[in-house]
């Protein structure tokens, strides 16, 4: 989760450093926002030019494409990628809300994995389609 803040925040210091001074301060918030987690409501222009800044994310990336990326950004302790888990889940729904990613390919494997994620939100426990990029290598 701190390499995923710091990854993001280098991205907002970059986009804020070239912005004017009360695009700064406005960028500064939204940084704020996406640190203490609240990613889904974070501005689409902020977070496009913090996922493009920081390399995440590129003209053809996928909504999995970028939750994978940031998942091997949190690196290979299975206790902080399933805490993050979420988090990077909100970043990969709000980027492709936005239009900063492409939706993914429909398959039979997505359209199970996103039947089993409504069905266990329903009941609620965890999404599969949040722990699975998790857990898998």
């Amino acid at each position: 989760m701190r390499r995923i803040a710091a990854t993001v925040a280098a991205g907002f210091i970059a986009s804020a450093a070239i912005a004017s001074p009360a695009q700064a301060q406005a960028n500064y918030f939204e940084l704020l926002k996406v640190v203490n987690g609240n990613v889904a409501t974070a501005d689409c222009n902020v977070l496009g030019t913090a996922l493009r800044t920081t390399g995440f994310v590129n003209d053809s990336t996928t909504r999995s494409e970028l939750v994978t990326s940031l998942n091997k950004a949190v690196g290979e302790d299975a206790s902080l990628r399933l805490v993050a888990a979420g988090t990077i889940n909100a970043a990969g729904d709000r980027a492709l809300e936005c239009g900063v990613v492409k939706p993914d390919p429909v398959t039979p494997i997505t359209q199970a994995i996103d039947f089993a994620s409504q069905m266990s939100s329903q009941a609620g426990l965890p999404q599969l389609r949040d722990l699975l990029p998790a857990i898998a290598r």
